[in-house]
């Protein structure tokens, strides 16, 4: 499937994926891809993505009774969150957690670096090619017109 200029990609799942591949030769098969991950929540944390908390209606509980406690606390915007840090053996698993969402993160910059470098060198050597067919053009068309006045310049000297 080809790639679409200017549409956004659908990242969606916990596996989502989008390949970016570009043409970048003259030849068939010469092109250059970087996979893109989605960065959401539930990538960065293997599935335990953000869910939304319970809703708790105002007047649902009877009164005189204390609401119930949800489940796991919910984080600031009422989304439960993979990171808890309720212990200190939590805190420690949560802690783990966030550093390989940061090393995920941290490797997909790394190759999304790495691919605008190469496209970079490739607009550089192309526009090196470009000089330099402009240069061979511009002193084929000098001896084009060196050979007309040459040819121009005998003909006036034997008429």
């Amino acid at each position: 499937q080809p790639a679409k200029i200017n549409t956004p990609a659908s990242l969606a799942g916990s596996q989502a994926s989008w390949t970016l591949r570009v043409h970048v030769g003259a030849n068939q098969d010469e092109a250059i891809a970087v996979n893109i991950y989605a960065s959401n929540v539930a990538n960065l944390f293997a599935g335990e993505g953000a869910q939304a908390a319970p809703v708790q209606e105002i007047g649902q509980q009877e009164e005189g009774q204390a609401a119930p406690a949800p489940a796991a606390a919910p984080a600031q915007g009422g989304v439960n969150s993979p990171i808890n840090v309720t212990t200190a053996v939590d805190a420690n698993m949560s802690l783990a957690k966030i550093e390989g969402a940061i090393r995920m993160v941290s490797d997909q910059r790394a190759n999304l670096g790495a691919f605008q470098n190469r496209l970079e060198s490739i607009k550089d050597s192309t526009e090196y090619a470009i000089e330099n067919l402009k240069a061979s053009y511009a002193q084929i068309k000098d001896a084009t017109m060196t050979d007309e006045v040459v040819a121009s310049t005998t003909h006036s000297i034997l008429t």
